[in-house]
C-alpha cells in the first residue's frame, strides 16, 4: 500500500453535509468508562483490509450485533480502494447515536470537514504520515466542528509530531501499515487518554495489556471469535 498516493487520493474525496445529529465525544465517552472502573472498547467495521481479511457481512448486520453489547464506540473504514469502504457507512453508523471514528487517512482539514458531513465524531491523524504542521490544523479544525482525534502512531518516533489537545486521544497501532507486520510488546505512552489498536482477538485477549484507557478491535469482532463476549464477562469494559 502506496501511502503517499492513498492520502493524495484523499484529498480530492469530498461528501456533502448529510449528518442527523449533534457530534457525540469519543474522548469523554472513554473517560466516562474509565470512571466506572471499565475500559472503552471501540468496535470496528471493515469489508476487507491488506493484511488479507475480508467478510460478506453487510454493515446493518454488523451494527445489529455490536449495538448489543457494552461498546463505547464504532470505528468505520471509509478508504475505498484498499478497505472498500465509503462515506455513506459513516452516515449509517452515526444513527446509532455512538460516537464514530471515520477510520481512514486523513489528509488534511478539509477531509475533517467531509468525515463530519458524513456523520463522524472522530477522525484518525496518522503520526507516522504527516508534518505536525498539518497535525496542528486538523486538530484545530476538528475542535471548531466539535470532533475528537485519534493521533495513531506505530513508528516511536512519529511521536514528536504528537500535538496536544482537548479533542485529543492517542494511540498505538500495533501494526506497521507499511510492512503490515505487527508488534506484540509496547510500553503505553504517557497520555491521559491512550487507546491500543490491532491484533486483539481470543488468543491473547487474556493478556490485554490493561494500562490503555481502552482498545480498538475489528477483526476478531467480525469474525465472532468470542473476543467481544469475553471483555465483557471479564468486565474490562
Amino acid at each position: 500500500m502506496n501511502i503517499d498516493e492513498v492520502l493524495a487520493r484523499n484529498r480530492k474525496r469530498h461528501c456533502d453535509y448529510r449528518r442527523s445529529r449533534g457530534t457525540i465525544s469519543l474522548r469523554k465517552a472513554i473517560e466516562k468508562r474509565n470512571e466506572e472502573g471499565r475500559k472503552g472498547l471501540i468496535a470496528e467495521y471493515k469489508r476487507r483490509s491488506p493484511s488479507g481479511f475480508s467478510t460478506d457481512e453487510d454493515i446493518h448486520s454488523y451494527l445489529s450485533y455490536v449495538r448489543m453489547h457494552r461498546i463505547t464506540g464504532l470505528s468505520i473504514l471509509s478508504e475505498p480502494v484498499h478497505f472498500s469502504g465509503s462515506f455513506d457507512d459513516v452516515t449509517v453508523a452515526h444513527r446509532l447515536g455512538f460516537p464514530v471514528l471515520v477510520k481512514d487517512f486523513t489528509p488534511d482539514a478539509e477531509f475533517v470537514e467531509s468525515a463530519y458531513n458524513a456523520g463522524g465524531d472522530v477522525v484518525l491523524a496518522i503520526l507516522d504520515f504527516l508534518p505536525s504542521d498539518e497535525i496542528r490544523r486538523i486538530v484545530r479544525r476538528s475542535a471548531d466542528l466539535g470532533m475528537d482525534v485519534i493521533e495513531e502512531y506505530h513508528n516511536r518516533d512519529a511521536i514528536s509530531r504528537f500535538v496536544d489537545g482537548d479533542n485529543v486521544i492517542l494511540g498505538f497501532n500495533r501494526r506497521d501499515l507499511v510492512s503490515l507486520k505487527t508488534e506484540e510488546t509496547h510500553d503505553p505512552p504517557f497520555y491521559d487518554v491512550a487507546i491500543l489498536e490491532s491484533g486483539i482477538n481470543i488468543d491473547n485477549v487474556m493478556d490485554l495489556d490493561m494500562r490503555y484507557s481502552g482498545y480498538l478491535v475489528g477483526t476478531s469482532i467480525l469474525k465472532r471469535d468470542g473476543t467481544l463476549e469475553y471483555l465483557e464477562k471479564a468486565q474490562i469494559i
